[in-house]
């Protein structure tokens, strides 16, 4: 038999195993993550505040698409202000999932 011939049918099939091994480890990630993404942004004298107004602003976009239940995902990030004099001491980013 022809080594060539060998290595031509094992390729596609270690290729096929590769993806189904990946497949069946990415799913339940995907299952458990349900509803979709939308990122909000906002300003704040204090942390709370700023976190507070970029879920409002995610949600905002949410309610475009009629998703009015959003749930937080992952951790907010938090940045210095940009303008402390106007009380916009802290700059917040979050990622909110939302469904119906």
């Amino acid at each position: 038999m022809n080594v060539h011939l060998v290595h031509r049918h094992r390729a596609p099939l270690s290729i096929a195993a590769a993806l189904s091994c990946l497949l069946a480890a990415s799913s339940p990630a995907i299952g458990a993550q349900s509803g979709m993404l939308f990122e909000g942004a906002g300003f704040g004298p204090t942390i709370e505040v700023a976190v507070q107004s970029a879920f409002w602003d995610a949600e905002a976009s949410a309610s475009a698409y009629q998703l009015f239940t959003c749930r937080l995902v992952g951790e907010p990030r938090i940045f210095p202000g940009p303008n402390p004099t106007r009380n916009r001491n802290f700059r917040a980013q979050v990622t909110v999932a939302c469904t119906p």
